[in-house]
């Protein structure tokens, strides 16, 4: 009776208090929780966060609750608010994977950050070790002071991490928060979840490497964990189905051009084939030919090296590209192409000096030596630039395509040089054919190649079909059209333009090698 009295004592705003009071809110838990630790010390307050260091072989990982993740994105502007990202950077997304069939349609939300790998790909890619992973926590921690803005961490990460940014010449990724974390706090995403569906926890390293052989360990339609050995775990009680996909799996998105990695990868390996037909080639040293083949090339070869500085977001420090040279192969590139520098600017110093200076001395005897090195060593150089991409695992990269783009673009540059050399006296008619044939050889290796892949497939019919078209008028001009003039009417100025176009017709190659890469990442939100 004294109950029904107080209640009909009490206004509206009262009655919606005691309700409140009595709603199960993560805020409350945490208060309850804080209030009995302090009282009696039998509970934490910080149960979202472990509370002592790993142990050896341990590290943190984030723990994803997929039950109670809604999707509302708090993690997100969490995290955005406390690093002070800009306008469009994010480092934790949220994403939606969906499926189930007709009968039982399902759909789950997914929340999405850096996985702090036992094995990061950013890391052994990283040429200026701008990485590394906490000895204690495992966190994978960038370096900004330490990067050249190279971006290749971008490209080495399956789950679409590192993010560039333009203004400040950097890449810049998801650290776990690790200063609040070293002092006891929470992770912005981690305090901001309203459900509490992300949480820090003590992860196992090997135990985490065996489960991540097994890709049904992982979310579906996720990049394979193998690869790096991702250390989140996404938990759910009810069970995820099997056949579920990404909401944003058949958008197709054209990737960066890249112009001046385009301009390095299309060049180089022109002017290397340059050096190669020199070293190889029936040329006499001291010669109007053998100067102006060895002037092409080391142009054209250093056109390219220049376009690799251009990518540089910092390129003042490109002199520490060296230091990753044990796990980097953009290392050993810069490495392989730098010394391809030093000797072709040596050959072709000595080339210019045998053509005007009518020294008293043979140099022949110290260009050919050299001459073989610098082809030997543009081999090896080219030799990396495959393997920089075909280590990001991107199926569109894979070796079986890779290495005969690249070599296939030294072999024309080979043959292109010894048309011009020719030309010289007048002949190059069945060099000239030889290239016709080598040209559409390797156009028709490039189309098959393109049809393989699914995804670089529907890019080159939908959002990159101006670009193919472009392609083949360039292909025609270069593979069909001067091979076929020259022949008829040997001149160096077709000569000349046949080495023009082949610049162009594989720069426009390298631009679809880019675009047209179907790149990994975690499952995003439906695009429309």
């Amino acid at each position: 009776m004294s109950d029904l009295l107080e209640f009909k004592e009490k206004t509206l705003i009262d009655l919606l208090l005691d309700e409140q009071r009595q709603v199960d809110t993560p805020v409350g838990r945490f208060a309850e929780e804080a209030e009995a630790y302090a009282r009696f010390g039998d509970a934490s307050p910080q149960s979202l966060i472990p509370l002592s260091a790993p142990k050896p072989g341990e590290q943190f990982a984030f723990e994803v609750d997929l039950d109670r993740c809604s999707g509302c994105k708090a993690c997100v502007t969490a995290c955005h608010s406390l690093n002070g990202l800009d306008e469009d950077e994010t480092w934790r997304d949220v994403g939606l994977l969906v499926g189930g069939g007709e009968s039982s349609p399902f759909q789950q939300t997914v929340t999405t950050a850096c996985h702090h790998c036992v094995d990061p790909g950013c890391l052994n890619g990283c040429p200026v070790n701008a990485y590394e992973k906490d000895p204690v926590s495992g966190v994978v921690l960038h370096l900004d002071d330490q990067c050249i803005g190279c971006q290749y961490c971008v490209l080495k990460c399956p789950y679409d991490v590192p993010k560039y940014s333009a203004e400040r010449g950097i890449v810049r990724k998801c650290d776990m928060c690790h200063s609040r974390l070293s002092v006891g706090e929470a992770p912005a995403c981690v305090q901001a979840c309203p459900h509490e569906a992300i949480r820090i926890v003590t992860v196992d390293k090997e135990e985490r490497r065996e489960a991540a052989c097994d890709a049904a360990s992982f979310l579906p339609d996720s990049p394979d964990p193998a690869y790096t050995i991702p250390t989140t775990r996404y938990v759910s009680e009810k069970g995820i189905p099997s056949n579920l996909e990404a909401a944003d799996k058949h958008v197709l998105r054209p990737q960066p051009a890249h112009w001046p990695l385009v301009g390095l990868l299309a060049l180089s390996q022109i002017g290397i084939g340059g050096y190669v037909f020199a070293a190889f080639g029936d040329l006499r040293f001291g010669s109007v030919s053998a100067f102006w083949s060895l002037a092409i090339s080391w142009t054209i070869l250093h056109v390219g090296l220049i376009c690799s500085v251009l990518h540089l977001g910092r390129p003042l420090k490109a002199w520490r590209i060296f230091l990753g040279f044990r796990k980097s192969w953009l290392s050993r590139e810069a490495v392989a192409l730098g010394s391809v520098s030093g000797l072709a600017t040596i050959v072709s110093g000595l080339s210019a000096y045998g053509y005007w200076a009518e020294p008293q001395f043979e140099v022949t005897a110290l260009i050919k030596p050299l001459l073989l090195a610098t082809a030997l060593m543009g081999l090896v150089g080219v030799l990396t630039s495959v393997y920089i991409y075909v280590d990001t695992k991107r199926s569109f990269w894979n070796l079986k395509l890779t290495l005969p783009k690249f070599y296939g673009s030294v072999v024309l540059g080979t043959l292109a040089m010894g048309v011009f050399v020719q030309s010289l006296q007048g002949e190059g008619a069945f060099l000239a054919m030889i290239f016709l044939m080598v040209y559409l050889l390797k156009l028709g290796f490039e189309w098959t190649a393109r049809s393989e892949n699914v995804v670089s497939l529907d890019m080159s019919l939908g959002p990159l079909a101006s670009v193919w078209q472009g392609r083949l008028i360039v292909a025609a001009i270069t593979g069909i059209v001067l091979p076929v003039w020259f022949a008829l009417f040997p001149s160096v100025f077709l000569s000349l333009a046949l080495l023009v176009f082949l610049c162009l017709s594989e720069i426009v190659e390298r631009v679809i090698y880019f675009k047209a890469v179907n790149a990994p990442k975690m499952p995003g939100s439906i695009t429309i």
